[in-house]
């Protein structure tokens, strides 16, 4: 039982983690969606415009406190007092702005290393005042963005552990694939699983491209076709508005990621069934193979089975002419003693014959002399018919 609990445990959790990460890929996937929509919107006359960028360019020059000016590099008073009329006349008509009819009131260059000394000085306190803002608004947005971080900070964990999570499912399936194809030896599903991989790699950078496009622009983004669709437009044409869709008309949907994303899809499902079919026809080919190596195989036990049997038949038709060779052999030899004992039989009988016959003969004429004579049997002895017994068993 306690086994049992324990099972029953371990498979309520793995159902519970791959429901969370069903849960956790759909969300990803509605993120993603949702990005693209935002940044597909963006007006028909210029390309590369969006609402990000109509957000973020005021913060920046928030931030840079008008660092699109020209830095100026401020001059010392003994670096003035080194320099020529002629260079002072120059440096403060260039770059402070002094009019002709200014400069020629300074007629002495003592006037004129004073009036630059002041300029250079008021340059150098703008310009420390402008770093000071700098630094100031910048410290303000690592603020807020250590807020926003903290804040947030969940959210980025659990979107990390769905990227690591559906990273580990796309290499399972990936090992998974080249494992069977390396199991069947299919050229045709390799090269399916090569293409699979180019699709992926394509989609992950058309995903890429447009979440960075919201806060930078490079040339290396993927090459998306602008394909606008325009709501006002359709809405005003649709009512029948003379006047057109006005300032709304401008802006438009650009449904070209969409299409890409979705012609991706549809090239992977494609290599994917092709994939599976060629593995079908290894798997197949690779059984009907299997069947003829295991026919052949029982055609060859069946044959060595023949052969043994047929020796082994050799064999016992062997022993049996061993046998009855031997059989014969004692035979032959119990024959031949059998002989030897009846020619000493025969002898003896006919030792006893004559014998019988001599005293038959005195007992004849003995009675022909006493009485008349009467036939009489011969006597057989107990010899003799034992002798006669052993011929007939021989």
């Amino acid at each position: 039982t306690t086994l049992l609990d324990l099972a029953h445990f371990e498979l309520n959790t793995m159902k519970t983690r791959i429901a969370k990460r069903s849960k956790l890929f759909v969300l990803l996937q509605a993120v993603i969606i949702a990005l693209c929509l935002v940044q597909s919107t963006q007006t028909l006359p210029k390309a590369d415009a969006s609402i990000f960028d109509s957000v973020t360019n005021p913060i920046m020059d928030w931030v840079k406190a008008d660092d699109s000016s020209k830095t100026l590099k401020t001059l010392s008073i003994v670096e003035i007092s080194e320099m020529r009329a002629r260079d002072i006349k120059r440096r403060l008509t260039r770059e402070h702005g002094y009019g002709a009819d200014e400069i020629a009131k300074m007629i002495d260059k003592k006037e004129l290393v004073n009036k630059l000394s002041y300029e250079e000085h008021r340059a150098e306190q703008k310009e420390k005042d402008r770093k000071k803002r700098v630094a100031l608004r910048r410290s303000i947005m690592v603020a807020l963005l250590c807020v926003i971080f903290v804040m947030f900070r969940p959210l980025l964990v659990h979107a990390w552990e769905v990227l690591l999570v559906n990273f580990e499912v796309y290499t399972d399936k990936k090992r998974y694939e080249f494992s069977r194809i390396r199991e069947f030896r299919s050229p045709k599903a390799a090269f399916g699983l090569l293409l699979t991989c180019v699709v992926n790699a394509l989609q992950f950078w058309l995903s890429a491209s447009v979440l960075l496009s919201w806060v930078m622009r490079s040339k290396y983004f993927f090459p998306i076709p602008h394909i606008p669709i325009k709501p006002a437009a359709l809405l005003a044409a649709a009512s029948g508005t003379t006047g057109g869709a006005g300032a709304l008309g401008n802006y438009g949907l650009n449904v070209g990621p969409m299409v890409i994303s979705w012609l991706f899809r549809f090239v992977n499902g494609r290599l994917e069934l092709f994939m599976g079919k060629a593995l079908a026809a290894s798997n197949k080919a690779s059984n009907k193979v299997k069947r003829k190596q295991k026919r052949a195989a029982e055609k060859e036990e069946e044959k060595k089975e023949a052969i043994i049997a047929k020796e082994e038949r050799r064999a016992a038709r062997r022993a049996r002419r061993a046998e009855k060779e031997a059989r014969q052999k004692a035979e032959e030899a119990a024959g031949a003693s059998g002989d030897a004992g009846g020619t000493s039989d025969e002898q003896a009988d006919t030792d006893l014959s004559s014998s019988a016959a001599n005293a038959n003969d005195t007992a004849g004429l003995n009675s022909t002399n006493d009485a008349p004579s009467t036939p009489s049997k011969p006597i057989v002895s107990e010899p003799i018919l034992q002798a006669g017994a052993m011929d007939e068993l021989d």
